[in-house]
């Protein structure tokens, strides 16, 4: 199959409830696999789902609501598949500081690549799924390399509902500073 990319724009739900527990609606149109929709709730857990692609969920039972936290605790789920993530929290360069992923046979990284975009990257096949450059009014841009599948595309996909800002040297240390800060119970 041949490349293409495809925008995810946010949809905002029409009722008052459901505004409350959703912290972010995308949807768009990816190629030939069809209408796709990200769902991210305040309750720690985004689901995918899409026409041509593989039901795909993340989810973790601690952390705040929003973007779902990458640590031993979080679960994902692709086509009823179950992967396991892996991070190294101290790593300083960019290849080690992605999110490592085993997903049946499949070994991938979720990092924030040389091209100065996240991607998605098989450990055989490189780089599979990029986020691209995003228009005005475009949530985010997505970018499907040659080589993807549906698998590959639902895994990017449902990354996006994770909390990225591990990604960057200076997002990883925000993010230390952030836990080191919270990790105290409240004693004195």
């Amino acid at each position: 199959m041949s490349g293409f990319s495809f925008d995810l724009v946010e949809r905002v739900p029409e009722r008052r409830r459901e505004r409350k527990d959703i912290f972010l609606h995308l949807v768009g149109t990816a190629g030939p696999y069809g209408e796709v929709s990200l769902k991210i709730t305040n309750d720690r857990e985004a689901t995918l789902v899409g026409d041509g692609l593989p039901y795909a969920e993340i989810s973790n039972l601690f952390g705040a609501s929003g973007y779902v936290a990458v640590d031993e605790h979080t679960q994902v789920t692709v086509g009823g598949v179950a992967a396991r993530l892996f991070r190294n929290r101290r790593a300083l360069r960019m290849e080690d500081r992605g999110i490592s992923i085993v997903l049946g046979d499949r070994h991938y990284t979720y990092l924030f690549g040389p091209t100065g975009h996240e991607e998605l990257r098989d450990s055989e096949r490189g780089p599979v799924v990029r986020k691209g450059d995003t228009p005005a009014g475009v949530e985010m841009t997505m970018v499907v390399l040659p080589d993807a599948d549906a698998t590959d595309l639902a895994l990017a996909l449902i990354m996006q509902g994770a909390d990225r800002v591990v990604l960057t040297i200076g997002g990883a240390i925000v993010s230390g500073v952030m836990s080191f800060l919270n990790s105290s119970k409240g004693k004195w």
